[in-house]
């Protein structure tokens, strides 16, 4: 039985216990924002990668060629999810139990010990520990989180569904459901009111609103987009 660790970008990789066994894939897309359509996905998805964030890394090799690793998975594996619970982290998350082929897998979530930080601030022995205290996906959860994701292609989050995997679900609809109804738009213009430049008003975000997840690029397009 072979054990896959699927990681939630590079920040983590980068730290991550050398001595867990397994082999790790890294996923570093940012499905928050952008077209999601079954469609041409990943053909939609480089396009707008490109066009506003980044011009020069390849996407294909980033992202296209870690999920084809991901999709030959043995059958027999027991394949780990390390994802946050903010709303970036779980639509990723979200879209990927929807799409991996891991029917006969054993599937599992590595949960992070705080919800507002994330893994950011736990180190190779946390890690560990988070590791031994992962929870298995039964088929009701994938069927939750596989919904979850159809239901955010459509922009019909549904509040009704309670999840132990996904342990903050309410949270995560009203986070973004703000990004349509002027809530996160009001949110970022209160903060930019008394922030002196951009960083400040990253930081203050990120401290007041931890439930979205944003990095540096996404709040930037927020503000841009809201500027129109």
């Amino acid at each position: 039985m072979s054990t896959f660790h699927i990681l939630n970008g590079d920040c983590l990789a980068e730290k991550f216990p050398k001595n867990l066994e397994g082999e790790s894939i890294i996923w570093r897309e940012a499905l928050i924002d952008g077209p999601v359509s079954d469609n041409n996905f990943f053909e939609n998805r480089k396009k707008f990668i490109t066009e506003n964030y980044d011009s020069e890394s390849d996407y294909d090799e980033l992202v296209v060629k870690e999920f084809q690793k991901m999709q030959n998975i043995p059958e027999d594996s027991d394949v780990f999810f390390w994802f946050e619970d903010d709303l970036y982290c779980h639509v990723n998350f979200w879209f990927l139990i929807s799409n991996l082929n891991l029917g006969k897998t054993k599937i599992f979530r590595v949960f992070p010990k705080d919800t507002e930080k994330g893994f950011a601030e736990s180190d190779e022995n946390d890690l560990l520990e988070l590791f031994h205290s992962a929870k298995e996906i039964n088929d009701t959860e994938r069927k939750l989180i596989s919904n979850l994701w159809a239901d955010f292609q459509q922009n019909k989050l549904s509040k009704e569904v309670s999840s132990e995997i996904v342990r903050n679900l309410e949270e995560l609809i009203t986070a973004n459901e703000n990004r349509f109804n002027g809530t996160l738009e009001n949110q970022i213009k209160e903060i930019q009111k008394n922030a002196e430049n951009f960083e400040d008003v990253f930081k203050i975000f990120n401290q007041k609103y931890p439930v979205y997840g944003f990095g540096d690029l996404q709040l930037k397009r927020c503000i841009e987009q809201f500027s129109k």
